[in-house]
């Protein structure tokens, strides 16, 4: 006997991505309950699930009526339907329940917590059920419409520990004036000679560049901040055991001509994850000032945590991205006795409101594991 699987559109796609891979090998036609508001959806899930073949039942969210009425039209036969009753509006759902209990359909339920999926209909037999189904990166992010370019690590994670050493280390101290020089020069390639005390400040670092007279434009770009995004994507990788596709660093997401760059983004039990990293809650950035009528070019400093809050308010709520984000930095959160510094605590305190968890440098260097920092 043919068996379809329905499945009803809505913001949230990934439930309905879990079920097609989950029953991919028993289903030989698809099905979509969609309104003309959710076409892109649709869309989106349909190449994320790699789905040529498929049909549509197109219906208006608020007119009850017309919803039954259009599934009655469809002509199921003797198929043995599967139902996944997860999306849609909750008059949809209502309508939707009711008919697909009528013709003896099995309605699945996915509840978005450890994995699980429960059978609604008919209530017989087992009806708790695991996912087997994992969604790669790639696969979570056409499901919401999100076109992507990625970069490679460009060291080990060797060699970011050694860097993460060095730059929590007290030794960096005496080093601060030759790194705000090479701070200046990030995405040049610089001589080695050029600026003084380099060569002794690379010794420390046990940094070895290919061409030992020149640093390039990625040994720049890594020795200013980049080796931190790179130690926390290996870390992240090692430690939840994560293969190639589950995890990216260095990643440019576009939607709607709106583009946003990612230090380490991963999937974890179909969960989505994005980790800002900084090496400091500060910048440095140029400002044009004028006295007396001369223009003068200034540095000052700017706190970066509300740019970060931002940021992830914007992928979860403009761009449909549903993730769990943090900010891993090197930069003191505590004082010695434990206190938030106030200068930080109205930016932290916000971050907690919008469910942005903070990983400090004594996090990072107590050892403890991704799943102890995350809570995962």
């Amino acid at each position: 006997m043919k068996k379809t699987l329905v499945s009803l559109i809505s913001d949230q796609t990934i439930p309905n991505l879990e079920l097609i891979k989950e029953f991919r090998n028993q289903i030989n036609q698809y099905v979509f309950i969609c309104t003309k508001q959710k076409k892109s959806q649709l869309k989106w899930l349909t190449e994320a699930a790699d789905l040529n073949k498929y049909e549509e039942i197109s219906v208006d969210a608020f007119e009850p009526i017309e919803i039954e009425n259009n599934l009655k039209q469809y002509d199921f036969g003797d198929d043995e339907i599967i139902l996944n009753i997860t999306g849609g509006t909750k008059l949809m759902s209502l309508i939707v329940n009711e008919y697909f209990r009528s013709i003896g359909a099995t309605i699945y339920y996915l509840t978005g917590h450890n994995k699980s999926y429960v059978k609604v209909f008919p209530n017989r037999g087992n009806r708790s059920f695991q996912l087997n189904c994992e969604i790669t990166l790639t696969e979570y992010l056409k499901a919401h419409g999100f076109s992507y370019q990625k970069s490679e690590p460009f060291k080990t994670y060797q060699e970011a520990k050694k860097m993460l050493n060095f730059f929590t280390s007290e030794s960096k101290e005496s080093y601060i004036g030759i790194i705000k020089q090479l701070q200046k020069r990030r995405g040049k390639n610089v001589i080695i000679d050029s600026i003084e005390g380099l060569q002794s400040l690379l010794d420390r670092m046990d940094y070895h560049p290919e061409n030992k007279d020149k640093l390039s434009k990625n040994d720049v770009k890594y020795l200013t901040s980049d080796w931190f995004e790179e130690f926390v994507y290996f870390k992240v990788k090692t430690d939840l055991s994560l293969p190639d596709e589950f995890i990216g660093t260095g990643y440019k997401i576009t939607k709607n001509d709106v583009l946003n760059e990612l230090d380490v983004i991963f999937v974890y039990q179909n969960k989505l994850f994005i980790i800002e990293c900084k090496t400091s809650f500060y910048q440095m950035i140029p400002i044009e000032e004028e006295k007396n009528g001369v223009k003068e070019i200034k540095q000052k400093r700017k706190n970066l945590l509300p740019e970060i809050v931002y940021k992830s308010d914007a992928l979860r709520n403009k761009f449909g991205l549903f993730a769990n984000t943090s900010l891993f930095t090197t930069a003191p959160v505590r004082d010695k006795n434990g206190e938030v510094f106030d200068k930080l605590k109205n930016h932290l305190e916000r971050a907690e409101l919008n469910r942005i968890k903070i990983i400090s440098k004594s996090d990072i260097l107590s050892n403890k594991s991704t799943q102890e920092l995350l809570k995962l």
